[in-house]
């Protein structure tokens, strides 16, 4: 076992099947995130609420298997290395070309795919993982992860598109994210509201003892790095 943080749950872990749940993990969101690149529509709107389900949990599996990777250790800084290499690989240059080469707007559900589907949880996943890798609790990995999807469905980033950009406030905000929930497009007023309410679900989240949970679930006890 590389040198890492005596007191981590997820090495410290007593149950057989514990080392064994972060590749599981890996293995059931990679999948989860291959059908849904190829089985489900790339367009901005949410057909079913199956898909957007289908997705959070082929993530949150992808969560799981960073916060539970059990080698946390700086010597492994190089495995960052990956994301760069597909961010500047393939991401980048991808979504590059919907504003220099498909000047007419002809694949807009691609550009907003290739953003929000593959960039934005891919950076949330990078972050989380450094955090992990030097030396982070799974707990608070699992707290960094959430909360930075949190912020991106809470509305804000609608909020901000209007706020910091050359362009008119609209009457009501369409995002597919907020009408799942509230049923259809809502003001601009109350997209600030449908944002505000999400601050003591953060706030919650980032309170919630998981370390310990997790530590229970492993057999592990309760670390001193517990976030309780």
């Amino acid at each position: 076992m590389l040198e890492g943080p005596t007191d981590d749950v997820v090495r410290n872990g007593t149950r057989r099947w514990a080392p064994h749940l972060w590749w599981i993990a890996l293995a059931v969101g990679v999948g989860g995130a291959a059908f849904v690149w190829q089985g489900t529509s790339h367009r901005r709107e949410i057909d079913a609420a199956w898909e957007l389900a289908v997705k959070l949990i082929a993530f949150a599996c992808l969560c799981c298997a960073i916060a539970l990777f059990p080698w946390a250790s700086r010597r492994l800084y190089w495995l960052l290395y990956v994301p760069f290499i597909f961010f500047t690989g393939y991401l980048i240059p991808r979504v590059s070309w919907f504003y220099y080469g498909d000047t007419g707007r002809e694949q807009p559900d691609d550009f907003y795919t290739h953003l929000y589907l593959l960039l934005y949880p891919g950076l949330v996943l990078t972050v989380a993982a450094a955090y992990r890798l030097g030396g982070g609790s799974p707990g608070r990995c699992l707290k960094v992860m959430a909360t930075g999807i949190l912020i991106v469905f809470s509305g804000f980033l609608d909020l901000m598109w209007y706020t910091i950009n050359p362009v008119d406030r609209p009457d009501v905000i369409d995002a597919p994210h907020i009408n799942l929930f509230t049923g259809g497009p809502i003001s601009f007023g109350a997209t600030i509201l449908f944002a505000l309410a999400h601050v003591p679900v953060i706030v919650g989240v980032n309170l919630l003892p998981l370390d310990r949970w997790i530590g229970r679930l492993l057999g592990a006890g309760v670390a001193h790095g517990d976030d309780r």
